[in-house]
C-alpha cells in the first residue's frame, strides 16, 4: 500500500493536487491547525501552506510550520534555474514571510520549513539541500524535507492504518485501484468502499470529519491511479460517487447559529468535494468530447460498436454529464459571483462551453433524436433546464420538436421506441415483435411523453401536438404516463442509491390536455410537498438533487422542468 501512495504522490501536480487536495487535510488529521492555503494571484513569499500546533507523537511543543510545495521529484533545474525555484523560494521565506507575514499571536513559536514534494531529492541536489539547512538552521528556524516517502508515511498512520480501516474496507480500496484500467468494476468496488466507510456510525462530530477526509483522499488515490491507466471513465463517475456519499454526511450536521470551527471545516470538506467533481469532469470533457462534439458521427463512431443501442446508451450519458456540469457551474457562479471575479468567470466560460457542446452533440449525432430508453427523460430535462438557466431554449426547440415526431413515430412503424425496459440484453433485441402483449411490457408506464407533451406546447403547432397525442392514444393505450416527486423518505435513501422513497404522479395521459395535466402536476406538488425539506433543496444545492437524479436513475421531479417553481404551470 505504501508504494501505491508514493506512486500517486509523485504523479500530484503542485497547484490543486498536493496543495489543494492532499495536505491541507493530512495537516489537519496529524494535530495542525492550517492558517492558509495558496490563492491564484497572490504574493505568498515562498509559502504555500502555512501551519500551526503539534503533530501527534512527533512535536513537544507548539511549532509554525511553512511549506514550500513542489510536483514530482526535484532536480537541479527546480532547485536554482528560475525564479519560482526551491532556492529563490526558501530565501524568501527566511528574508521576506517570517520578517513580515508572521502574525504577532505566532512571533514567539520556533518556526519549521518544509520542503515538500511528492517524490524525491534527486542525487544531483542533495549536497545543495544538506548545505543549505546547516548554513541557515538555528535555535529559532529548523528544516525538513516532506517527501513522498514521509507523505506516504503519514497517509498510512493517519487515514490507511489498519485500526482505522477494517479489512472489507481495505481489501475494496486496494481492488479499485487495482482495477482502474476496467471502469465497471472499479466503480463497483470504490462504490462498495466508500458507502461502508461514510455509513458507519459516528461517535462525534470530529470521526466524521475525519471519515470524510479519509474518504476523499481515497477518490483522489484512485482518480490518480485512474488517470495513470488513461481510464478517465472512472475519474468521472468516482467522483461524482464520492459528491453524493459525502453529502449523505455532511447533511446530518445542523447548520449553527453562529459558524464554528467545525462546521467551517465541513463546508471546507465539501467545496473539496465539489471541487473534485468538477476539476475531473473537465478532464473527462478535454480528453474524451470537446475535440470531436463539433464533427458529423465522430462521438457515435468512437463508441466503438456495432450495436445502435450501445451507441445510444452513450450519447444520452454524454449530454446529461454536460448538462449537470452545466448546472452545477451556473449555481456556483451564483453563489460566488460577489467573492471571485477569476473563479466567476472559469465557471461563466464552463456553462458556455457545456451548452456549446451539448448543441454541437446533437447536431453531428442524429441518434440523440431518438431515446431509446423512456428514462432518457432524465437527460432531456437536464438540458432544458440549463437551457432555461442561460435563456438558450431556441437553441433546442428544433431537437425536442425532432424528438416528439421520430418517438410516436417508432411507435407506428414498430421502430426502436422508447421502453421502460433496463435490462441491457433485453434492449440489444428491443422491439422483440409488435404484438399487443410486448408493448405493454415494453411501454407499461413513461415519463418521457408527459415531458415532451409539455414541452411541444411551446414548439408545435396544435394539429402536430394532436398528431402527437392520437399516437400515443393508438399505439401504446394502456401506458402509465406518470412524474416522480421525493417524499419523506427521500433524503434519507437517495444520496447512496436506495430507490424504495418517492411519490408516483399518475394520470398524466397527454389526451387530458395540457391544462389538466398541469392542474394534476400541481394537486400533486401541493399534496407532496417534501422536496423543499430535501437537505440539498434547504441549502441551495439543488444540484446535488439532480446529480443523483442521473447518477441513481431517478425521474427528475416536474418541479424542474420548467424554470422556477410548479406554479409557473398554471
Amino acid at each position: 500500500m505504501k508504494i501505491i501512495l508514493k506512486e500517486y504522490l509523485a504523479s500530484l501536480r503542485e497547484r490543486g493536487d498536493l496543495d489543494h487536495a492532499v495536505l491541507p487535510n493530512l495537516l489537519s488529521e496529524l494535530g495542525l491547525t492550517v492558517l492558509n492555503t495558496p490563492m491564484i494571484g497572490t504574493r505568498q513569499n515562498g509559502v504555500d501552506i502555512a501551519a500551526v500546533g503539534k503533530i501527534r507523537g512527533e512535536d513537544d511543543k507548539k511549532c509554525l510550520y511553512l511549506f514550500c510545495i513542489k510536483a514530482g521529484n526535484i532536480s537541479r533545474n527546480d532547485w536554482s534555474a528560475s525564479p519560482q525555484s526551491v532556492y529563490q523560494e526558501l530565501n524568501q521565506i527566511r528574508d521576506v514571510y517570517i520578517r513580515s507575514n508572521v502574525s504577532s499571536e505566532h512571533t514567539d513559536l520556533p518556526i519549521k520549513i518544509c520542503l515538500c514534494c511528492g517524490g524525491e531529492l534527486e542525487e544531483t541536489i542533495l549536497m545543495d539541500w544538506a548545505g543549505y539547512t546547516e548554513n541557515y538552521s538555528s535555535n529559532k528556524i529548523n528544516f525538513e524535507l516532506w517527501n513522498g516517502d514521509r507523505l506516504a508515511e503519514y497517509m498510512m498512520k493517519v487515514f490507511l492504518a489498519r485500526e482505522l480501516l477494517e479489512d472489507d474496507l481495505r481489501s475494496n480500496f486496494q481492488k479499485a485501484v487495482a482495477t482502474v484500467t476496467e471502469p465497471s468494476t472499479c466503480y463497483a468496488y470504490a462504490f462498495r468502499f466508500l458507502k461502508a466507510l461514510l455509513s458507519l456510525e459516528f461517535d462525534n462530530i470530529k470521526q466524521r470529519l475525519f471519515k470524510l477526509r479519509q474518504a476523499y483522499i481515497c477518490i483522489h488515490t484512485i482518480n490518480g491511479w485512474a488517470i495513470e491507466a488513461g481510464n478517465l471513465e472512472s475519474i468521472y463517475t468516482i467522483s461524482e460517487l464520492g459528491l453524493l456519499l459525502s453529502w449523505d454526511v455532511i447533511r446530518k450536521e445542523k447548520i449553527p447559529n453562529r459558524r464554528t470551527k467545525h462546521y467551517n471545516e465541513l463546508v471546507t470538506i465539501q467545496l473539496q468535494f465539489i471541487h473534485l467533481y468538477i476539476q475531473m469532469s473537465e478532464k473527462y470533457f478535454r480528453k474524451t468530447t470537446y475535440p470531436y462534439a463539433d464533427k458529423l458521427h465522430a462521438l457515435s463512431v468512437a463508441v466503438k460498436s456495432r450495436e445502435p443501442v450501445d451507441v445510444n446508451l452513450a450519447m444520452f450519458e454524454l449530454v446529461g454529464r454536460l448538462a449537470i456540469r452545466g448546472i452545477w457551474a451556473n449555481r456556483l457562479a451564483k453563489l460566488i459571483q460577489d467573492e471571485n471575479e477569476e473563479t466567476t468567470k472559469h465557471l461563466t466560460d464552463l456553462i458556455q462551453k457545456s451548452i456549446d457542446t451539448i448543441v454541437d452533440v446533437i447536431n453531428n449525432n442524429p441518434i440523440l433524436n431518438s431515446p431509446l430508453k423512456d428514462d432518457h427523460m432524465i437527460e432531456m430535462a437536464l438540458i432544458m433546464m440549463l437551457a432555461q438557466q442561460t435563456n438558450m431554449v431556441d437553441r433546442f426547440l428544433g431537437w425536442l420538436h425532432n424528438v416528439g415526431i421520430l418517438t410516436s413515430g417508432a411507435l407506428l412503424t414498430n421502430g426502436p421506441y422508447p421502453t421502460c425496459i433496463r435490462d441491457y440484453a433485453d434492449l440489444l433485441s428491443h422491439p422483440v415483435d409488435a404484438s399487443e402483449d410486448y408493448r405493454k411490457e415494453a411501454c407499461a408506464g413513461s415519463i418521457l411523453y408527459p415531458f415532451l407533451f409539455l414541452w411541444l406546447h411551446n414548439i408545435n403547432k396544435e394539429s402536430d401536438i394532436a398528431t402527437f397525442v392520437s399516437r400515443l392514444s393508438d399505439s401504446i393505450p394502456d401506458c402509465t404516463h406518470q412524474a416522480w416527486l421525493p417524499d419523506e423518505k427521500t433524503d434519507d435513501q437517495l444520496w447512496s442509491g436506495g430507490t424504495n422513497h418517492g411519490v408516483c404522479i399518475i394520470g398524466l395521459n397527454p389526451k387530458i390536455g395540457r391544462e389538466k395535466m398541469s392542474e394534476a402536476l400541481n394537486n400533486a406538488y401541493d399534496k407532496y410537498n417534501a422536496i423543499s425539506e430535501i437537505s440539498a433543496m434547504k441549502r441551495n444545492l439543488y444540484p446535488l438533487l439532480l446529480t443523483a437524479c442521473r447518477h441513481y436513475r431517478m425521474p427528475v421531479p416536474p418541479t424542474f422542468w420548467f424554470s422556477g417553481p410548479l406554479s409557473l404551470f398554471r
